[in-house]
């Protein structure tokens, strides 16, 4: 199959396209950026004619990391860009004889309710049943790696990414509800979080591409910060003004006692998805590295 000398990189425009795209030419690649706008090649690739024109980008490539899809959490959205942008991306892939494809999915394709609550997250772990999962972008991304894994490749890297930022990109979706100024934490202070630092994230892409790894791998910092780290990083940033402690118990006891009318309640009040977000768990995932990927530790400095 010979070294991979020549990538060609989907999403290349966004947060994780772009970090990607510098690690890719770090590492002495060649890079072909693919988006809908502002790369390379402006491709939607989820239109009719998507095909043809991946085919003429991928030319002299060895490689494709895939980056693009709906991050929403809209269906229609997920079937015309996360699912036909992937069929039309491994058709041309077909077409055009490129063998290697590495795939940015997510740690959410796990199925987290299998988890004892207090234990670890492991690759054991079973993924989401798509046709019943607890949101509509797990599932679509469950769906995403059914699609490459039957197609006729040479050799697949799947990488999961956990929840990936920098220091200008924090995020509060594990940490509980915003409500203006104000942060209502759900889960414990001192459980970790999921964390990626999009460079990690990066590298991860990148190395599993070039070594052509022929596996699925769990993309986090190998120290992973509290969520109360991550609570102090962002009252940095301005935010939240104010903390108000829930205790996941209390949410627990009513996600268990509607779990009837589950489908017509908000996310955080159906058991499924509180699991995943708010209740302990740890992570014990393999991850494509032998040792300790650098993070910048400053920005869990101080227990919060």
């Amino acid at each position: 199959m010979g070294d991979v000398k020549r990538v060609l990189i989907t999403g290349a425009t966004g947060f994780i396209g772009r970090a990607t795209v510098a690690a890719a030419r770090d590492a002495g690649l060649k890079v072909v950026t693919v988006a809908r706008s502002g790369a390379d090649h402006a491709i939607d690739l989820a239109a009719k004619d998507a095909k043809s024109q991946l085919v003429k980008a991928m030319a002299k490539c060895d490689a494709v990391i895939h980056l693009a899809a709906a991050m929403s959490g809209d269906a229609e959205a997920h079937r015309h860009l996360t699912i036909g942008g992937t069929q039309n991306l491994l058709a041309a892939m077909a077409e055009a004889g490129v063998g290697h494809l590495t795939l940015a999915s997510s740690i959410a394709v796990f199925d987290t309710g299998q988890v004892p609550i207090g234990d670890d997250l492991t690759d054991a772990c079973a993924l989401e049943n798509p046709a019943m999962s607890r949101d509509t972008y797990s599932g679509a991304k469950v769906r995403q790696e059914q699609l490459t894994r039957t197609a006729r490749l040479d050799s697949l890297s799947i990488v999961r990414p956990g929840i990936v930022y920098d220091d200008e990109h924090l995020w509060n979706a594990h940490l509980g509800v915003g409500l203006g100024p104000v942060l209502v934490r759900i889960g414990d202070a001192d459980s970790p979080l999921p964390m990626c630092h999009v460079s990690n994230c990066a590298m991860s892409l990148v190395q599993t591409t070039t070594g052509r790894m022929d596996d699925s791998f769990v993309a986090l910092d190998r120290d992973l910060p509290t969520r109360g780290q991550v609570i102090r990083a962002m009252k940095k940033q301005g935010w939240p003004k104010l903390v108000i402690p829930l205790p996941w118990q209390l949410l627990w006891a009513v996600a268990q006692a509607t779990r009837p009318i589950a489908s017509k309640l908000p996310g955080l009040l159906r058991s499924d998805v509180l699991r995943q977000r708010a209740l302990p768990m740890g992570f014990d995932l393999r991850d494509p590295f032998d040792d300790a990927l650098p993070r910048p530790a400053s920005l869990w400095e101080g227990a919060a």
